[in-house]
């Protein structure tokens, strides 16, 4: 009996944890039945062990466990194949049972726009899913010149002089200024980044280039003559319009002569056109707007409300660890870096270590509670979650979901109503615990504190809450047994 071969591909909006923790659980599944298994991932490193032509050929199935989505250009691959499409996050959740009866689950796809069954394309084809190509497409704009900075502001704090170019008086820049304003070119292009990523997502790569410099101008006060830049509203707006207007301007037919030059010269050329003056007449002013509005709004709240506010965005960080609750929560803390508010992505720091940390301390100070695989995967769990990477935890949920989401969501909230009743600001994705060090999370001295205090927390209500779950599973199998 020939064995099967499968090949996958896996990514993530992040392209962190779930790109590597799925690619490896597709791996030893796929081994573990017997099959022949390459898969390729797409993470934040780039594309790793990209399939072959020859292995997608010889493939009896395709596996897409994608978190962001992959262009036209890049799953016409795969034209021909059996296919299976889920979400990442599912993937995950569902290793055990993936390869059952895959023939059923496997739809052949077509160049033309392959349809993998209604709830998967929602998935695939939703908002969300479009916003988080846009923030993936963003994060190594943000993290590289957020460390940028935070170096450029150690340099200073060390001493060193932070002196500005001055072409007229001759006065040449310190290294810690050129360092400062690398970093901050970073954050100048984050927000048309991510508005051209998102159009990609839709339109794929002809609405690029007119989302990117249309999203630009909505974040140039200067050329508008507003009072502030679009934000990532703008982003937003800009980016699922062009985006749409593309992905149905493609469908025009021109005949043969000119259907050559559609994608490349035509369709960037008249969406740039009507884009870059919607913008400037319409668009970028009322997106202005409306980012002064959600700015004035969130300085002005009272504080009480904020911390109301920082329990709930807590809560969500925690409740699904990488699923679309907390890509929700996370979004709204990230997307507003870009207009220098930095305190609803305090909260993401703090509370996205939580989950696996807990679920490894709880671990080593009540075993019995655990499985020996969950014993086995404490250490990476503890290491991986020390570095904001919240997946870890994901497989403790699943086994017990009742009392590990409860705990979770229970200390999330809690430490972050504290991470905004102190103020806790972090300025840039980082690594983690380490970010104080980078001075990327500041005040540190407020920062360890409000982990800890969440941590013990968590682990307590791991411990509580399980103990009394597992009395309750032995007691209904007793009374089964009986």
């Amino acid at each position: 009996m020939a064995v099967k071969k499968i090949v996958a591909v896996t990514n993530c909006p992040a392209g962190i944890a779930h790109t590597y923790m799925v690619a490896e659980a597709i791996s030893e599944k796929a081994k573990s039945l017997g099959y022949e298994v390459h898969v390729e991932t797409q993470g934040a490193s780039g594309v790793e062990d990209r399939l072959t032509p020859e292995q997608i050929k010889e493939a009896d199935y395709v596996i897409l466990a994608l978190g962001k989505g992959m262009t036209d250009e890049d799953k016409a691959r795969f034209n021909g194949k059996k296919v299976v499409e889920l979400p990442v996050s599912d993937a995950l959740k569902h290793i055990e049972t993936l390869f059952d009866d895959i023939d059923d689950k496997a739809h052949v796809f077509e160049t033309s726009g392959v349809k993998l069954g209604a709830d998967q394309a929602a998935v695939k084809e939703g908002v969300m899913s479009y916003l988080m190509a846009g923030v993936s497409g963003a994060l190594p704009f943000v993290i590289g010149g957020g460390l940028m900075l935070a170096i450029g502001s150690l340099m200073v704090q060390f001493g060193m002089a932070n002196t500005a170019l001055d072409a007229a008086k001759d006065i040449q820049p310190s290294l810690a200024w050129v360092v400062s304003q690398i970093g901050t070119l970073g954050f100048t292009f984050m927000i048309p980044i991510m508005g051209a990523y998102i159009a990609m997502a839709i339109g794929d790569k002809p609405a690029f280039a007119p989302a990117f410099i249309a999203t630009y101008l909505a974040n140039s006060p200067d050329l508008l003559g507003t009072e502030t830049g679009a934000g990532f509203l703008g982003a937003i707006i800009l980016g699922l319009s062009v985006g749409y207007f593309v992905k149905y301007f493609k469908k025009i037919r021109l005949g043969k002569n000119f259907q050559s030059v559609l994608g490349y010269l035509i369709i960037p050329f008249v969406t740039l056109l009507v884009f870059g003056l919607l913008t400037y007449y319409l668009i970028g002013p009322f997106s202005g707007w409306l980012m002064q509005a959600l700015l004035t709004f969130l300085q002005n709240i009272p504080t009480s409300m904020k911390v109301i506010g920082g329990f709930v965005v807590g809560c969500m960080l925690a409740f699904d660890m990488g699923g679309p609750v907390n890509k929700a929560a996370w979004f709204f803390g990230f997307s507003l870096l870009s207009s220098h508010v930095y305190i609803w992505y305090g909260i993401v720091g703090v509370v996205t270590l939580m989950p696996p940390m807990a679920a490894a301390i709880a671990c080593w100070i009540r075993p019995k509670l655990f499985t020996q695989q969950e014993r086995a995967a404490a250490p990476s769990a503890m290491v991986v979650g020390m570095t904001v990477a919240t997946e870890p935890a994901i497989p403790y949920a699943l086994a017990a979901p009742v009392p590990m989401i409860a705990a979770n969501v229970l200390s999330g909230g809690i430490a972050g109503a504290l991470s905004i009743l102190f103020n806790i600001e972090r300025t840039a994705p980082g690594i983690g615990i380490f970010d104080p060090l980078l001075g990327l999370i500041h005040p540190w001295y407020a920062y360890y504190p409000v982990l800890a205090v969440g941590l013990i927390l968590n682990v307590v209500f791991i411990i509580w809450f399980k103990s009394a779950w597992v009395k309750h599973e032995e007691k209904k199998q007793a009374q089964k047994a009986a």
